[in-house]
């Protein structure tokens, strides 16, 4: 995850290195040619583009940044609220950064039958009770989070994680009346798949607090 905020940072920055260009291409014209004066509507669109790309390359970002800065002690609490909806409380301690989450154990493909459903009966709440934790934590902060700092990634990986747990639930329920080794093996991919997902947004969280710890500000 770290490359594609780098890559999100590069494109920042090669955006308002090339609006400036623009700008001083626009104000070189003006200080040694006439064009402007003798295009009444070209200049007025020039003088648009400008305005335009100094309110949002310059002035809105010193605005979110001023708003990040002055709402960072409540963006920590919003973000470690994730990390307690995912993580074992019992065995975590999130303020001294030693988090164990919670995670789906595979059906095994050598168990009997019943066995086999009530391995998939216990997959289904959990997953249901592991979605409503998740929602309930991004139902009370997604709209703080969207505004009030650099945000997105995190809340569409979050997003992503309720969408993989639907998808466990619809293949355990599926695995109900198909008692195959491929649909079994297809349950243990997405399961696999979803614990990755939520170890990785734990460790993208968990970095994420740490910057901010170190800097007292936001990225």
């Amino acid at each position: 995850m770290q490359p594609k905020s780098f890559t999100a940072r590069a494109k920042a920055i090669a955006t308002l290195v090339a609006a400036l260009v623009v700008i001083g291409v626009i104000i070189w014209i003006d200080v040694n040619t006439g064009v402007w004066n003798e295009l009444v509507v070209l200049s007025g669109l020039a003088a648009g583009l400008v305005t335009f790309l100094l309110t949002t390359m310059v002035l809105d970002r010193i605005l979110a940044r001023s708003a990040a800065r002055r709402w960072a002690p409540v963006n920590r609490i919003a973000l470690s609220e994730f990390l307690h909806a995912i993580a074992d409380e019992e065995r975590s301690e999130i303020s001294r950064n030693k988090i164990v989450i919670r995670s789906f154990k595979p059906i095994p493909d050598h168990i009997d039958e019943r066995a086999r459903t009530e391995a998939l009966e216990a997959l289904q709440h959990q997953v249901v009770a592991e979605r409503q934790r998740l929602a309930d934590v991004l139902s009370r902060w997604a709209q703080f989070l969207a505004s009030s700092g650099n945000n997105e990634e995190i809340l569409t990986h979050i997003a992503s994680i309720a969408w993989q747990f639907d998808r466990i639930r619809d293949e355990a329920i599926e695995s109900e009346t198909d008692s195959g080794l491929t649909q079994l093996g297809e349950l243990n991919a997405e399961i696999q798949s979803c614990n990755d997902a939520v170890t990785a947004l734990e460790a993208e969280i968990r970095t994420r607090l740490s910057a901010e710890n170190l800097s007292g500000q936001p990225n």
